[in-house]
């Protein structure tokens, strides 16, 4: 009897399941760039089509480059026309909100936030520390001159939790090793990010760090330099700078995607944070196959980590640290 209430309630997930993923939903993501930027926004569209590809109905609509003061107004023509919207950059959390006021049957979502910011909005946050920690741990052993420089954009949302993983990693992996760290003050400012690239590349650090699209400005400064690695975010960054990308720490936004779809599903239409982490598919890392960037004891010890992360997500303490 037991083996065949089992059966039955595997039946009735299935079915349910299937006519979840059955039944078309459509979806407009807001972009502050476009969505080949090598980083942020080529994220959620391939996480979007990582969606498509695993059997969920989604008529997809990008909107590309909109500005924040340019948000309420984009926002207020794509309401109504679309099941979700999906808004993806924390800079535009007000114009979210304030739009979101106006149209409370329109179900909408922004990331990066873990606030809970309205009963018809979706939050999603990446727990960045967790891929942070993971290039921490390889820079910390890459690094031959101790010398590590990180690219930041702005301290906050993601990008701050990434880089205090990063750093709590470095700490913990190789002590002697220092890292130095500035910020662009902006999500997109690739020449800033070229700059400060540069300026850490003459002051000796041999390995870089950068998350965000506006790291690509560095990454290319790293590219054409002998002998400096870099460890990043995207796939994309392998693929294009194959002689310097050591390892590449993606976020797959399809498991935010699917999650929004489900939950609206069963009638939900926000009022929740939906997490991004190694344990719900939301985090993918690529390995260079290059042997010279990437020798098989780092690449174990960082697959290691990334195991640990999986059996235990959410659990890497990053709040506490302290960036000099």
């Amino acid at each position: 009897m037991k083996k065949i209430t089992m059966l039955l309630a595997f039946v009735m997930l299935l079915v349910f399941c299937c006519s979840a993923m059955a039944e078309s939903v459509s979806v407009a993501v807001v972009y502050s760039d476009t969505v080949d930027d090598k980083g942020w926004c080529q994220s959620m569209d391939t996480g979007i089509k990582n969606a498509i590809a695993k059997g969920y109905d989604i008529d997809y609509t990008p909107v590309e480059s909109v500005t924040v003061p340019d948000a309420p107004n984009a926002l207020d023509q794509l309401a109504e026309n679309y099941d979700v919207i999906i808004v993806h950059g924390a800079q535009f959390t007000s114009a979210t909100t304030e739009i979101a006021a106006e149209y409370p049957d329109q179900v909408f979502a922004i990331g990066t936030s873990d606030q809970i910011l309205g009963d018809n909005i979706f939050t999603y946050m990446p727990m960045s520390e967790e891929p942070g920690y993971i290039n921490g741990i390889i820079a910390a052993m890459l690094t031959k001159a101790n010398k590590v420089g990180i690219v930041g954009p702005t301290d906050g949302g993601d990008s701050a939790r990434f880089i205090r993983g990063f750093v709590k990693a470095l700490n913990e992996t190789n002590p002697d090793a220092e890292y130095m760290l500035s910020w662009t003050g902006s999500f997109s400012d690739t020449v800033g990010a070229g700059d400060i690239g540069k300026t850490f590349i003459e002051a000796g650090c041999d390995v870089l760090v950068g998350p965000s699209q506006q790291a690509v400005g560095a990454l290319r400064n790293v590219d054409a330099t002998e002998g400096v690695i870099w460890v990043g975010q995207t796939t994309s960054q392998i693929v294009d700078f194959p002689n310097c990308v050591a390892a590449a720490a993606d976020y797959d936004y399809s498991a935010v995607v699917i999650g929004i779809i489900e939950r609206m599903a069963e009638g939900k239409v926000g009022g929740e944070n939906i997490p991004l982490n190694y344990n719900n598919g939301g985090f993918i890392y690529t390995f260079s196959e290059n042997a010279e960037l990437l020798p098989d004891d780092v690449k174990s010890a960082a697959q290691a980590a990334i195991d640990s992360v999986i059996a235990a997500p959410n659990t890497i303490d990053y709040a506490n640290i302290e960036l000099k």
